[in-house]
């Protein structure tokens, strides 16, 4: 039987359609084999092979004799690639209960580190071995769940070294901001204050990766035996300029005090010791800190986490009659024999202000009156030498000015001018008055400790100002080679030598005569140069000041200590100096 014309006809239609969609299947195989065929093995291979990140090890830091403050100890931590886990409601619930997790808890740690839904997500650091187990039994029920060893930091020594060290935490959102150029991604883990944020880039080294092979569940079913992996690069090590024996014995006599000390060797500003009171625990950040562990240390309104040395913003009270004392007698505003009559007090216009010293020094001179910190002498002498040359002198000794300190979060102090008086009461708003009360360390003038140590210092160098720093050398990992960090120092001009040897004089007889207000700092056989300060505290107790520098020629060490609310700088803070130079002398055998 023939078929008829339009039988023929859909017949060849048909044909032709099966033949048009033949050619679109051969021609669509021909652009996936051929002309798409790198890109899709590409895409095959990241279906099978998933990249993980390896932390690298961050450098070791150590003491100025080599003992090791920070080093590294395995840790376990738990990661989580969200399409694995979130493909499948069943695995999800089976997943969350097997790591002790809500899965509320695990969608919201995916969420907030911002990244693909094949980027692995840390979910848990430092697990301990039960979780460890459990998850090691259960892997292949796991989609999506694997650990890896990740270096945590240790704290060998029992120096309180807190605040100077620094602790380590995920990098938030401030910090991406500003850091993510420079190759970080939400997890990773930083140093957020002290010498682990400082030298961060240092200490961190670069991460490495290795390559595993997935099914297509996302459980690991094999590896390439290290052919592809790159090996993470450890960070440098720091040696400090820090004594841990020192150290120790600063934070074993130190008590429950709040305040701050600063050690410094003026012939090259290395730090030789450094506290902060109250600190906290490093070993707390080193292991998982709860949220609401963090708001206590945060809202704690003992304040542990100021690092009191660089960021505590004091005023200095008779500390700071060294200034106005340099430029009196670097300006010859005053001579050693010029003598004035302290009764108590003294009058200007309908105000009085008080000495401390209820009964009054009697008739002092310059040297006798920075010996017993008399404040009459000392207000007549500001007015006198005037607030311009305060304030310049205040500057020239680097104060409302950052020390360049190579801590992280230094605070500058507030060194008030004319300019900054003007603006904050109007040009008639301030006078006289005022600059009776700056000159002996109070009102507007604010300072930090490491200010103070390093105005000391340069007061014993005659002049000579080394920048404080913490760090002495850096080690290249896999070297035994440590390149020293280069010294800065600048000369301070305008100070004439003569001033600076009387002034050296008048704080001598602070520490070794009778009656000076910092004979709590005496150190048989030793010739200390110091001097005390009380400074008064609207909020409660006065704060006690001490510093100063030893021996009085070629000074081996300068300090600062800073006792809040503590009382009398000469009663409270010089005796704490003492103990610390004994310390410090006995052992280097220094004289």
């Amino acid at each position: 039987m023939s078929l008829d014309f339009s039988e023929e006809k859909r017949a060849r239609v048909v044909g032709r359609l099966f033949l048009l969609f033949f050619l679109i299947i051969l021609g669509r195989f021909f652009q996936i084999q051929v002309l798409s065929g790198s890109s899709y093995k590409v895409k095959s291979e990241k279906n099978r092979v998933r990249q993980i990140a390896v932390t690298a090890s961050r450098g070791v830091i150590f003491d100025q004799k080599g003992r090791i403050i920070v080093e590294n100890r395995p840790s376990y931590s738990l990661f989580i690639i969200p399409h694995e886990y979130q493909k499948d409601r069943l695995n999800a619930m089976v997943t969350a209960s097997v790591i002790g997790m809500t899965q509320d808890d695990i969608e919201k740690k995916i969420s907030d580190s911002g990244r693909g839904p094949f980027t692995p997500v840390r979910l848990k650091r430092d697990m301990d071995f039960q979780l460890l187990s459990a998850i090691e039994e259960d892997r292949f029920d796991l989609p999506g769940i694997y650990y890896q060893v990740e270096p945590v930091r240790t704290y060998p020594s029992a120096a309180h070294v807190s605040h100077t060290i620094g602790y380590l935490g995920e990098i938030d959102e401030s910090d991406m901001v500003s850091m993510r150029a420079e190759g970080f991604i939400r997890g990773d883990i930083i140093g957020k204050s002290g010498i682990e944020r400082r030298y961060d880039s240092i200490l961190r080294g670069q991460r490495g990766y290795r390559y595993v092979e997935v099914d297509a569940k996302g459980r690991e079913v094999g590896n390439f035996e290290g052919v592809r992996d790159v090996a993470p690069i450890p960070g440098k090590d720091l040696t400090l300029t820090l004594d841990l024996d020192l150290q120790q014995y600063i934070g074993n006599i130190w008590g429950e005090k709040r305040g701050a000390v600063v050690v410094l060797n003026p012939q090259n500003g290395e730090i030789l010791a450094t506290l902060s009171k109250p600190d906290f625990s490093l070993e707390s950040f080193a292991k998982i800190l709860s949220p609401e562990s963090w708001e206590m240390l945060r809202d704690d309104p003992q304040k542990p986490l100021l690092d009191r040395t660089i960021q505590a913003q004091i005023p200095p009270g008779s500390t700071y009659k060294l200034v106005l004392t340099l430029a009196a007698l670097s300006k010859g505003i005053v001579e050693l024999s010029d003598t004035v009559t302290c009764n108590g007090y003294y009058k200007l216009g309908r105000r009085i202000f008080h000495c401390w010293k209820d009964s009054g020094h009697g008739k002092v001179d310059l040297l006798s009156a920075l010996m017993g910190s008399c404040n009459v002498y000392y207000y007549q002498l500001g007015l006198e030498a005037g607030f311009d040359n305060w304030a310049r002198f205040s500057k020239l000794l680097r104060f409302g000015e950052y020390t360049r300190i190579d801590l992280f979060g230094e605070a500058r102090g507030l060194l008030p001018d004319r300019e900054y008086m003007n603006q904050k009461y109007g040009k008639k708003g301030w006078g006289r008055g005022m600059i009776a009360n700056m000159a002996v360390g109070q009102g507007d003038i604010l300072v930090t400790p490491i200010q103070m140590v390093q105005m000391v210092s340069a007061i014993g160098m005659n002049g000579i100002l080394y920048y404080p720093h913490v760090v002495h050398s850096v080690r290249e990992p896999y070297s035994d080679n440590w390149i020293e960090k280069s010294l800065k120092f600048e000369v301070l001009e305008g100070i004439s030598q003569e001033a600076f040897h009387w002034i050296q004089d008048g704080m001598s007889r602070v520490v070794n005569m009778e009656g000076g207000t910092g004979r709590g700092a005496w150190v048989p056989g030793m010739e200390v140069c110091g001097k005390t300060g009380t400074a008064q505290n609207p909020h409660g107790d006065d704060h006690a000041w001490f510093v100063g520098f030893a021996p009085r020629r070629n000074p081996q060490v300068a300090i600062v200590v800073f006792v809040e609310n503590g009382g009398g700088g000469g009663v409270v803070a010089a005796p704490l100096a003492g103990r610390i130079l004994k310390r410090y002398f006995n052992r280097n055998s220094i004289s």
